[in-house]
């Protein structure tokens, strides 16, 4: 399961609030990461924590996909490979 963490909670626009931009760090089971936003009106949320609860609502489905769609890559794509790790790695799978 993905771990989902508010990283961004703040009024927006900035100048003339009229909502909230909540923002969520995804990670996922194989170390893969993204970022998702979502702006949640006033009249929506009246509290930080409904934006984060509405936001959620809102990019539930989107980071579902995204979270399936990365889960399948190798956790081996965009690992540093240094002689020693590669020579190791070779080994591993003859």
């Amino acid at each position: 399961m993905a771990k989902i963490i508010v990283v961004r909670l703040e009024p927006y626009p900035s100048d003339e609030p009229t909502g909230w931009a909540v923002g969520f760090n995804v990670v996922c089971d194989n170390g893969r990461t993204f970022y998702v936003d979502a702006p949640v009106s006033y009249d929506e949320a009246k509290s930080d924590e409904e934006a984060v609860n509405k936001a959620y609502e809102k990019l539930k489905e989107s980071i579902d996909t995204q979270v399936k769609e990365l889960e399948k890559k190798s956790s081996l794509l965009g690992k540093e490979v240094s002689n020693g790790w590669f020579k190791r790695f070779i080994r591993r799978i003859r």
